[in-house]
């Protein structure tokens, strides 16, 4: 079933633009009687949480305002991946649910179960913040740059996409180079998106060709959906030039706990309180509360009565930003992502050092020459570059370690040692979803 076409989609959809400009003080109703339906649905029916609510001498009518939430613990993916079924409600046959799995990003992929209708809400978040921007789901021509695998016989051929449907082209982002991105760009050029929807990881690649050649597209798309990933501010500036749009950069994940979209006044995200419960804390467990405060997302998801999840900890680390918008909207407002746990480096002195702010700061490093590269590191203070081609040339080895090495090693100052090697081949994941950092340190003593 196309979740399109669902009832609930529908509802959503139309619920999404009603409330959008709610009071504070109506979302605060909203979520409060949300927060009461799931606590009543879990106690009843989901083992892990009736057990906690059990032992704890908790019953749903215990919780009599937000703040009331605090009396559930924190849980992670780990505490998940030890029994899914206990989060599965009785009577319910987990074969019997849809399920996707996350890109396993930190080297520990994980499986969402959840119904038809939560794809169908999911997707209603989706067509509401495109509606933020005056669009509407299949209405105009766009290109999604994702993780989608193309037939080998047709890459052969130098065709690196294929139509879905009258209004989308899916293209491959396994394809791009130095010698392919002019199709690209002849063929984003003849289909003439109004949008791209994408990760920053899959399109960089190709932005990064067309201001390398001098090339321009024939027209400007007014929008690049970007998610999934962590995204710089250079980053922004070479995707927002190559293709002459605004980059919309969204936060959801696969468990569909939350989504922070920014608006068009602002990039911060606004997090839209009908989704779920936002917290951000501190290391101490902590509620952060203050502009420019850094903590850990916590969520609690509305949207998912199959695997319902309170409290978990999705181990982004974002800054709390100023809580008023011109657009209106009295949603919570985080000024940025600043990335994952897993996006940290350690240097010699112990202290944490943000990694993606370093290596694609474009105004100190040049990857000319290089097509991907992956930072390893096993050891405090010992960083490991591995470098792969764009094409190989006589003594070109050597030179470019040496370069990606002393720039580094210049960015980071005293508190690494840098090495660098040239391998053959680095993958993305299943999903096309690259992680240019291998961290095999545990981070989380740090927060």
């Amino acid at each position: 079933m196309n979740p399109l076409s669902t009832p609930a989609y529908i509802e959503r959809v139309n619920f999404l633009k009603a409330s959008q400009y709610w009071t504070k003080e109506e979302h605060e109703d909203y979520q409060l009687k949300s927060l009461q339906y799931l606590v009543r649905h879990i106690q009843t029916r989901v083992p892990f949480y009736r057990d906690f609510l059990k032992s704890a001498g908790l019953s749903w009518e215990d919780f009599k305002d937000i703040k009331s939430i605090k009396k559930f613990p924190f849980i992670d993916k780990s505490v998940l991946q030890k029994d899914y079924q206990v989060f599965i409600p009785d009577g319910v046959d987990i074969k019997s649910l849809y399920h996707r799995t996350t890109g396993g990003s930190t080297g520990t992929p994980m499986t969402v179960y959840c119904d038809i209708d939560f794809y169908g809400r999911d997707k209603a978040n989706t067509s509401y913040y495109m509606n933020v921007f005056g669009l509407e789901i299949g209405q105009y021509k766009s290109i999604r740059l994702y993780g989608d695998s193309i037939d080998n016989n047709q890459a052969q051929k130098g065709i690196y996409w294929y139509e879905k449907g009258d209004n989308k082209l899916v293209m491959s982002c396994y394809h791009i180079s130095r010698d392919t991105y002019g199709a690209y760009l002849k063929k984003i050029n003849q289909y003439r998106p109004v949008y791209i929807h994408t990760r920053p990881s899959a399109i960089l690649p190709l932005a990064r060709q067309i201001l390398l050649s001098n090339s321009r597209l024939d027209f400007p798309i007014r929008h690049i959906f970007c998610d999934g990933e962590y995204i710089t501010n250079g980053q922004r500036a070479i995707i927002e030039q190559a293709f002459q749009g605004r980059l919309v950069n969204v936060y959801g994940h696969t468990e569909g706990c939350a989504l922070g979209h920014p608006c068009r006044f602002s990039d911060a995200l606004h997090f839209m309180p009908q989704v779920g419960i936002v917290e951000v804390i501190d290391k101490d467990g902590e509620e952060v509360t203050h502009e420019g405060e850094k903590g850990e997302l916590v969520v609690t998801g509305f949207n998912n009565f199959y695997f319902p999840l309170v409290r978990y900890k999705t181990g982004d680390i974002v800054i709390q930003g100023e809580q008023n918008c011109e657009c209106g909207r009295n949603y919570r407002i985080i000024e940025k992502v600043e990335g994952r746990i897993q996006d940290y480096v350690v240097d010699r002195d112990d202290s944490l050092v943000p990694l993606a702010p370093a290596i694609f700061n474009y105004n100190d490093m040049d990857w000319k020459d290089v097509k991907e590269f992956k930072v390893i590191q096993k050891q405090k203070g010992e960083l490991e570059i591995l470098l792969q081609i764009e094409s190989p040339a006589v003594n070109m080895d050597e030179q470019l370690e040496k370069y990606v090495k002393d720039s580094l090693s210049m960015i980071f100052g005293k508190g690494f040692n840098v090495e660098v090697r040239i391998v053959e081949e680095l993958g993305k994941t299943k999903i096309g979803k690259y992680r240019y950092l291998e961290q095999h340190l545990d981070l989380t003593k740090y927060f």
